[in-house]
C-alpha cells in the first residue's frame, strides 16, 4: 500500500485478516508528512461502530507521531498537528445502509475539497453509485495529486462491481501480485492487490484458517475468497453459498437446437420489469430435451437484461435503459423472433405491479405492452411467500446433477446478468432466511417468479421436492 504511486488508484481487494484497517492509518501518517497543510482526507466506511473503531486507531497513533493534532466529534474531523492542522485534516463518514441515510450523508459531504479518498469495506455496497458521487470532492491545488483507495474482501453485495471494474480488467491476479493497469472510468492508472492472512505477522494462521473454514461451510469457492482472497473462482454469494456451482447447473443451448413451439410442457417467459432499474426477462423450458433430468427441471435458455452502460462501455447490472414500454416491449418481440417464437407462441409471466394503475396514460404498464403487441400474464407472485420461493430456488440449484428426485435449475452460459448478480446476494442480516435489503436482485426476482408459478400450475411435477403448495 505505500508503494503505491500518490496518484494511482488504489485497490486492496484481499481476504479477511490482512491489516488493511492499519494500513489506513500508515497512509494517513506517511502523506501527512510529504504532503502537509495540502493533505484533506476522507474515510468512509459502512457503519457508524466500525467507523468509531477506526477512529480510536487514527487518535491513538496520529496524536504520537504528530503532538498537537486534536479530534473534533461535531465535524467527525482530525486536525493533525493543531487547530492550524500544519499537516492536514482527516474527516470520517459512513455509508450507511439506507437509500436516505447515503443520500444525507452525500449532501453532508458536498462542497468539500479532498485530494484523497479512502472507502473501506467497500464490499458492502451494492453498487458503486455512493463512492461514484463523492468524486467531485476530490480536488486539489495544481501539482497536487488526488487519488481514491478502495479496501474490501471478496464476497459480498459489492462482489460483482469491484470484480468487474477493478479485478477482471486487471487479469485476476494471484495473492500478493500486485497489478498496474488503466482504468477508463478513472482515466488513470490502477493498482490492484489482493492477499490472504498469512502475510499477518499478528494473526495465528493455523488456527485462523480452522476458523474460516467453518465459515465457508465447505463451499471451496468460499474458502478461497475469504482466506486466500481469490476472486478468480466463481463465489457463491452468502445466500446461496451452499449451493451456487456454475459447473453443475450450467447447460449451453443455442437458438434452432430445440423446436420450441412444438416442446412439452409449453416453454414460458418470466419478466421483472424497470425503468430506472432494469428490465430481466428469461426464456424458460421445462424438462429441456438432450440433458438426463428429473421431471419438473427448469432451464434459462435465454436472458434479456435491458440496462444501461458505464462510462468504460460495459453493462451496468445496476441501472435500467429507462427505455418506454413500446421498446422494451419491441426488444422482447425481436428476442423470441431468435428462438422461432411469436408473441403468442409463448406465456409470458411478470410482476403483478405492472397492472396498478400509476397515472399511465394507458392505465397501466401492462396495458402499454399490449398496446404495443406483448400481452402479459400475471405472475401471481403473492401466493408464495418471498422465502419459500427463495427456498425453492436453492434445492433447486442444490439438486443440479446431483439429486435425482428433485427437479433442478439449469441455466445457459447467455445468462451473464444472473450470474453476475445472483452469486454474491448477501443474507438478511436479521433474517438469514431471506436476501438483504438493497441487492441487486432483478434477474433473481424474474427468476422467483417463473419457478413458483411453475410448481403451483405443476403440482404432480413438483411433488418430488421438499415443498407442498396449498
Amino acid at each position: 500500500m505505500l508503494d503505491a504511486p500518490l496518484n494511482d488508484v488504489l485497490v486492496v481487494a484481499t481476504a479477511k485478516a490482512t491489516g488493511k484497517t492499519f494500513g489506513i492509518v500508515l497512509l494517513v501518517l506517511r502523506d501527512a508528512q510529504i504532503l502537509k497543510e495540502n493533505y484533506h482526507c476522507l474515510i468512509t466506511r459502512s457503519t457508524f461502530q466500525a467507523l468509531q473503531e477506526l477512529q480510536t486507531l487514527l487518535y491513538r497513533y496520529l496524536t504520537q507521531a504528530y503532538p498537537g493534532t486534536t479530534w473534533n466529534a461535531g465535524e467527525n474531523t482530525f486536525r493533525i498537528g493543531g487547530r492550524s492542522a500544519p499537516f492536514g485534516t482527516v474527516e470520517l463518514a459512513y455509508t450507511s445502509a439506507s437509500p436516505l441515510e447515503q443520500i444525507r450523508a452525500l449532501n453532508r459531504l458536498q462542497g468539500r475539497s479532498k485530494i484523497c479518498a479512502i472507502h473501506d469495506e467497500a464490499g458492502t455496497q451494492p453498487t458503486p453509485d455512493f463512492y461514484d458521487q463523492l468524486q467531485g470532492v476530490l480536488r486539489g491545488p495544481a501539482g497536487v495529486p488526488t487519488r481514491v483507495i478502495f479496501l474490501a474482501n471478496p464476497g459480498g453485495p459489492g462482489h460483482h462491481w469491484l470484480k468487474e471494474r477493478f479485478a477482471a480488467p486487471a487479469g485476476l491476479p494471484e495473492p500478493m501480485k500486485p497489478r498496474r493497469f488503466w482504468s477508463e472510468e478513472y482515466e488513470k492508472h490502477c493498482i490492484f492487490l489482493t492477499a490472504n492472512a498469512s502475510i499477518n505477522p499478528h494473526v495465528d494462521w493455523q488456527q485462523y484458517k480452522r476458523n474460516v473454514e467453518i465459515v465457508s461451510g465447505g463451499d471451496p469457492a468460499m474458502l478461497a475468497a475469504l482466506l486466500e482472497g481469490r476472486w478468480d473462482t466463481d463465489l457463491g454469494g452468502a445466500f446461496f453459498a451452499s449451493c451456487w456451482s456454475p459447473n453443475r447447473c450450467r447447460h449451453a443451448i443455442n437458438p434452432g437446437e430445440i423446436y420450441l413451439r412444438g416442446h412439452r410442457p409449453r416453454p414460458f417467459v418470466v419478466m421483472d420489469h424497470g425503468y430506472a432499474a432494469p428490465t430481466v426477462a428469461y426464456l424458460v423450458v421445462p424438462n429441456p430435451p438432450g440433458i438426463d433430468a428429473p421431471k419438473g427441471t427448469l432451464l434459462l435458455a435465454d436472458e434479456l437484461y435491458l440496462c444501461s452502460s458505464n462510462v468504460s462501455g460495459r453493462r451496468d447490472w445496476a441501472r435500467g435503459s429507462c427505455l418506454p414500454s413500446s421498446e422494451q416491449a419491441a426488444a422482447m418481440i425481436e428476442w423470441l423472433q431468435r428462438w422461432g417464437l411469436e408473441r403468442g407462441d409463448v406465456r409470458i409471466l411478470a410482476d403483478d405491479a405492472m397492472w396498478n394503475s400509476n397515472g399511465h396514460i394507458s392505465g397501466s404498464i401492462a396495458q402499454e405492452f399490449r398496446a404495443a403487441g406483448v400481452t402479459l400474464a400475471r405472475a401471481q407472485k403473492m401466493k408464495t411467500p418471498v422465502m419459500a420461493g427463495l427456498q425453492m430456488l436453492r434445492n433447486r440449484m442444490h439438486a443440479a446433477r446431483r439429486d435425482e428426485t428433485q427437479p433442478w435449475l439449469l441455466w445457459s452460459p447467455v445468462c451473464e446478468g444472473f450470474e453476475a448478480t445472483v452469486p454474491s446476494i448477501p443474507r438478511h442480516p436479521r433474517d438469514p432466511e431471506t436476501i438483504a435489503d438493497g441487492a441487486i436482485d432483478h434477474a433473481l426476482d424474474a427468476v422467483r417468479y417463473g419457478v413458483c408459478w411453475y410448481a403451483g400450475s405443476n403440482r404432480s411435477e413438483s411433488a418430488t421436492t421438499s415443498f407442498r403448495i396449498y
